[in-house]
């Protein structure tokens, strides 16, 4: 079993943040849900926050915009934005014109509109544009200020090691989804193939030993993608930790006291044999480095699953995405964290117009579950209904239905759905608070010196990373011609940036003289 693995590194990320495999933080979950109502100790009666505890009736109108990521964009988007705002307006005396894009257009636009310097207020940050970069861009506005005067429930409700993960340079540049804050990893598997086959779950320690079952799938079941490869990925065995927060091929072996880098071992080479090893099997769609996998998701077309963030629950969550087929999981690992390496959060804009009151509604969102589970759900009676035993249902025809909850705020106040545990909150708390700690998982690296070398690293690994990770190109006969265009790209120095840079954090956390 996996007891330590590498950081942010992790397989299937891009399917896993469909699946809100993405690893948040821990919370106490007792939000009263009073929005922006608690003012700073010491606030003058006109500031903001005061203002906002009296009806927002001395706030100024304003207009804020935010961006995120969706799976999909919803037909009823405007009908909830609406409600939205009518909650916003009394508790705030403000609108938000929600700008939602989808996730594989997201970085892309976001690139756009911060080139064209516009002007809007909340931007998601996390994985997939990472606020550390983009404060090395000048795009993000520090927040320890506007923390401690407009939002004091959400700096108390969130524990210090989110606020750590999300500082640079010893400012505050987001603000934390609360949520699952471990990482796990293993198989997604529908239920009804696994009683099928006859699959003994207990047998399945490391991927290979999926092989068999997989072979019957592909034998038995013509019309299903037996598995649905890989995206990233992730070291399977007890020798290394990663470096959150880089490019995903940094490592350190556990218990050694020198903290030595390794930059692709071979036990992260032999993940890409296997994979090519699968796709030769026609374990994988053939056209797995290309193809929309989620479509095939949906049909429930996919009988196994790789993913990062088997966290209590989520056997109903994938169930809604998954053709409505129940599915079983299979750890291969225990759960760990790099403590928080800021996957899913929001940042303000540099050019935002309102800053104040941009931090006033992240602090409303975060703190008030009403206005937060209609931005994860929508309108009661229209797109879900509550049962009696404390969850919710989507309707039939819902027209909203994002499904991304940790999109948006902190879990803790999400409304239970359908198949997860009533105590699923608590565990997920317990899982953050004794998860086995990655002991370099604070280093933040400064890009800054070798920005280019990063692009044109980007770039070559762009043309080639899906292949070799989905088996679709053949790694051996691929590895050596992309090592040595990486090569010319600047890998050396690149390299050699990142080693110093480490060896400085070691110094100064007191793990290395």
């Amino acid at each position: 079993m996996l007891k330590r693995k590498l950081g942010m590194t992790a397989l299937a990320l891009v399917a896993a943040a469909a699946m809100a495999g993405c690893s948040g933080g821990n919370g106490n979950g007792s939000s009263s849900g009073n929005g922006g109502d608690s003012s700073p100790s010491g606030s003058a009666p006109s500031s903001p926050a005061s203002a906002s505890a009296s009806g927002s009736s001395e706030l100024k109108p304003v207009e804020l915009t935010w961006y995120y990521p969706l799976n999909q964009l919803q037909p009823d988007q405007q009908k909830v934005e609406d409600a939205v705002n009518k909650i916003v307006k009394e508790k705030l005396n403000a609108t938000v014109k929600l700008k939602p894009v989808v996730f594989g257009d997201y970085v892309q636009k976001m690139n756009t509109v911060l080139a064209a310097s516009e002007k809007f207020d909340i931007m998601w940050t996390g994985y997939l544009i990472k606020p550390e970069e983009l404060v090395r861009k000048g795009a993000l506005m520090p927040l320890d200020d506007l923390i401690n005067q407009y939002a004091p429930d959400l700096k108390a409700d969130m524990p210090q090691y989110m606020w750590d993960g999300l500082t640079v340079d010893g400012k505050i540049y987001g603000i934390a989804n609360q949520q699952i804050n471990g990482t796990r990893y293993g198989f997604i598997i529908q239920k009804r193939f696994a009683d099928k086959y006859q699959l003994d779950t207990s047998s399945i320690k490391k991927l290979e030993d999926l092989e068999p079952f997989l072979e019957k799938l592909k034998q038995g079941e013509p019309d299903i993608i037996p598995f649905n490869g890989f995206v990233n990925t992730a070291l399977r065995d007890e020798t290394y930790w990663g470096l959150p927060g880089l490019d995903d091929h940094f490592y350190v072996k556990i218990g050694d006291p020198t903290y030595k880098l390794y930059r692709y071992p071979e036990e992260e080479l032999n993940l890409y044999r296997l994979m090519s090893k699968w796709y030769k099997a026609g374990y994988i769609y053939k056209d797995a480095a290309t193809a929309k996998m989620n479509d095939y998701v949906a049909k429930g077309q996919i009988a196994v699953d790789f993913n990062n963030v088997l966290k209590p629950g989520v056997e109903a969550e994938v169930k809604a995405k998954n053709g409505g087929n129940d599915v079983i999981v299979v750890p291969i690992s225990d759960w760990f964290t790099n403590g928080y390496s800021a996957t899913t959060n929001q940042s303000i804009s540099r050019t935002s117009p309102n800053p104040e009151r941009a931090m006033m509604l992240l602090n409303l969102v975060n703190t008030d579950p009403e206005l937060y589970n209609l931005l994860c759900n929508g309108l009661e009676g229209e797109h879900y209904e509550k049962k009696p035993e404390g969850y919710i249902v989507p309707a039939a025809d819902t027209k909203y239905r994002p499904n991304v909850d940790w999109v948006f705020g902190n879990v803790f106040n999400s409304y239970l759905k359908e198949g997860q545990p009533q105590n699923v909150w608590e565990e997920t708390k317990k899982i953050n608070e004794t998860a086995e700690l990655n002991p370099v998982g604070g280093f933040h690296f400064n890009s800054e010196p070798v920005v280019t070398e990063i692009a044109n690293l980007n770039a070559v690994w762009g043309e080639y990373k899906k292949g070799i990770q989905t088996g679709t190109l053949d790694f051996d006969k691929t590895w050596p011609s992309l090592y040595e265009k990486l090569k010319e790209a600047g890998e050396d120095k690149y390299v050699a940036e990142v080693t110093k840079q480490f060896e400085e954090f070691l110094k100064s956390k007191g793990l290395k003289q």
